[in-house]
Parts: structure tokens; sequence; C-alpha cells
């Protein structure tokens, strides 16, 4: 997660997901955040943000704001609430994400 293209290419996404919707927090998760990286590794991001639209319907508008960035990315947009029911479930990727994960962004309290 080092490299000077990696770095740049992160804090664009962050900025243009902050900027968008506002989120609670944005989370790397995955090879990336574990440093296990190869050059084609796709950016796994947790976004968690207060949402009304079905968990299916609000990653698109995500996908289609980082367009051009010449990445691969796998985005999950939880809600607060999911990710507190989730987190009862230990073996649920929500926990993996949060615990081994690196936190990106989050709103000032």
């Amino acid at each position: 997660m080092c490299d000077m293209a990696t770095s740049e290419t992160i804090a664009e996404m962050v900025a243009r997901i902050r900027d968008a919707i506002r989120p609670d927090k944005i989370v790397l998760f995955g090879s990336r955040a574990r440093e296990e990286a190869r050059p084609d590794s796709d950016f796994d991001l947790l976004i968690i943000a207060p949402s009304t639209l079905p968990r299916w319907q609000r990653t698109p508008p995500l996908y289609r704001l980082l367009a051009g960035l010449g990445v691969p990315k796998d985005i999950v947009w939880w809600t607060p609430e999911e990710v507190e029911e989730w987190r009862a479930v230990k073996s649920h990727f929500i926990n993996t994400a949060l615990r081994e994960g690196k936190v990106l962004y989050e709103k000032p309290a």
C-alpha cells in the first residue's frame, strides 16, 4: 500500500467517496490492507454510511464515481446498523474487514 501511485489512487478514491456521500467510515481491507497485494490486486473498500436503499442498489453509483482510475475495485456499502447487526457473527467478513483493515477516512465526531 506504500508506493506513490497506490497512495495517490487511494487518496483520490477516498476524496471522491467522501465528497459524494459523506460516509461515516471508509476501510481498505483484503490483500492491499495486509500489504500482500500483487500489481493486479483489486482495492477492497468497505463504506459505512447511512442509506435507505437496499444494499444491492448502493454500490453501482460508487463504481461510476470511481470510473477512470484504472484500477480494479470491490466496493461494499453497509449502514452503521447493518455493521452492528453482523458484528456478533465472528466469522463474518465485516469483522475481518474491521479487524484487519486500514481506516482510510473517518467522519469527525
